[in-house]
């Protein structure tokens, strides 16, 4: 029942004869009351598994970082072997994520194969070209920057 289109001094829309006041108000005050608890806490569940969800993403955004800054590393530490198998690592793991492939090229880069460091980066390329908007435009400029520098060495 709706009770703002019926007054309380109105018949009852039951058809009882009584007045609003005396039959179906304190019943169709406690549904609507039992309806705005349940919007209520539907909407503290949403909010919760937003905030819940958005500390999934910053934990998974952390682990990709460090991850990717671990490559880095050991690329910087002359431990190319394990620098590609990490790298391959976080390629399988984060594989929406151009860091794999870019981090596999430094790798290539620092053995001096160029060809393969070059494919890397076009695929990274090609990657962040097939979703607008989502990158930075200078890292695709970083990107084409070491695509040319790798043909330019081969």
């Amino acid at each position: 029942m709706n009770t703002k289109t019926v007054g309380r001094n109105d018949p009852c829309p039951c058809g009882s004869g009584l007045q609003y006041k005396r039959c179906c108000r304190e019943k169709d005050r406690a549904e609507q009351s039992a309806r705005d608890r349940a919007r209520s806490i539907a909407e503290r569940e949403r909010q919760e598994a937003a905030r819940q969800a958005a500390r999934e993403a910053l934990d998974e955004s952390y682990a990709l970082d460090s991850a990717s800054n671990a490559v880095i590393d050991l690329v910087h530490a002359g431990k190319l072997d394990q620098a590609e198998q990490a790298a391959r690592a976080l390629l399988e793991q984060y594989p929406e994520v151009p860091d794999g492939h870019e981090r596999l090229a430094m790798v290539y880069e620092a053995r001096g194969d160029q060809r393969q460091a070059g494919e890397c980066y076009g695929k990274v390329i090609e990657m962040i070209r097939s979703r607008p908007g989502e990158f930075d435009p200078e890292y695709e400029r970083y990107l084409l920057e070491k695509l040319e520098q790798a043909a330019a060495a081969n």
